[in-house]
């Protein structure tokens, strides 16, 4: 007899039809924007029915969900291999900073639809989950002497994200963008903003 929580695991068909929905939400909202993804053209995008869709997602909200989630688990995931990867502080804040970017700008439609959910219903976290391990890990290279100890941690990782959450709406709005030359320059910036 199977138990529950092995019952309620998706089939690999299931995951895949929930990853073509994913993806068809990010392209229209990308595309057209919060207004224009609707249940139906969700389904029309992905190729499939709006029956479909609603038997995978109970609401357009959970469809919304699902998008917001799945970028930041594929940038965290991106992040953290990246970041886990460098040896000392310096070169792991160097990796946060150049994984973020290049993640935004690898993922900008994605990145959009997201902006567009959330300029429509609200985000769903305040943000201080980036923060906090930021932080740390600039306090922790104050106290190994890394980092100078004339800046405050909490203000300058909130500084860092700002630079990061203000490249997300920037990246998406230009294309064309130089993002290794954007990335060195953040780089640089912290560095001396950082300095022992």
């Amino acid at each position: 007899m199977q138990s529950d929580s092995a019952r309620s695991e998706p089939t690999r068909t299931q995951r895949a039809r929930q990853a073509d929905i994913v993806a068809a939400a990010i392209a229209l909202l990308d595309r057209e924007g919060y207004a224009a993804a609707s249940v139906e053209r969700i389904a029309a995008e992905a190729g499939t029915t709006k029956s479909t869709v609603l038997y995978h997602f109970k609401t357009k909200e959970a469809i919304y969900e699902a998008v917001v989630v799945t970028l930041f688990q594929a940038g965290g995931a991106y992040m953290t291999e990246r970041i886990m990867a460098a040896d000392t502080r310096q070169d792991k804040l160097h990796a946060y900073l150049a994984s973020n970017l290049s993640f935004i700008a690898e993922n900008a439609a994605h990145v959009n639809a997201v902006h567009r959910i959330q300029e429509n219903a609200g985000p769903l976290s305040d943000g201080s989950d980036a923060v906090v391990p930021l932080a740390h890990l600039l306090a922790s290279g104050q106290e190994t002497g890394e980092f100078g100890s004339h800046f405050d941690p909490e203000v300058m990782a909130l500084a860092i994200r700002a630079i990061v959450d203000g490249a997300s709406f920037h990246f998406t709005a230009h294309p064309g963008l130089d993002i290794d030359h954007y990335v060195s320059e953040a780089i640089q910036i912290f560095d001396r903003a950082t300095a022992p």
